[in-house]
């Protein structure tokens, strides 16, 4: 079965009206960019820098389990966990969910992390679609390397 079976595609998907906005209304979106451009200007994005202080970090493996050009499927905190070494000592982990419809990751293709349930495919460096019909990037995490110990931040 193919996506296009499974998915809606824009002749199947409904027609969206066009609304026309008064110069003098101010939008939803305006009004919540100006209050964070506000919050912003008077220092109160602090929870966001806590949450990233926060962030945990996990002993997944060692750099031998992860070959050159090839990946790795981790289960960390209940999150699979992919973490590739596109280059010798580059080591790189993504969400391994594909982001077009949350299937998880199955394959590898020379660069590419493959979904098999449609097709998507990303870079195993970048974490960026390479191929549809995904159309966001795989969320990536910190690595860092501990001696042979693959640590990963998430």
């Amino acid at each position: 079965m193919t996506c296009e079976n499974l998915c809606a595609t824009d002749s199947d998907s409904p027609k969206r009206e066009t609304i026309e906005v008064p110069a003098n209304h101010v939008t939803r979106r305006a009004m919540l960019s100006g209050l964070g451009a506000v919050l912003a200007g008077v220092g109160l994005v602090g929870p966001a820098e806590s949450a990233l202080a926060a962030a945990k970090t996990y002993t997944v493996g060692k750099t031998t389990d992860v070959k050159v050009g090839s990946a790795r499927m981790y289960n960390v905190a209940g999150i699979p966990l992919l973490v590739t070494q596109p280059k010798k000592g580059v080591f790189k982990a993504f969400n391994g969910y594909c982001t077009h419809q949350q299937v998880q990751l199955d394959g590898l293709n020379g660069t590419n992390l493959i979904c098999s349930q449609h097709g998507s495919s990303f870079n195993t460096t970048t974490g960026k679609v390479t191929g549809g019909p995904a159309r966001s990037a795989l969320a990536n995490y910190k690595v860092t390397v501990a001696g042979t110990t693959l640590k990963v931040s998430i």
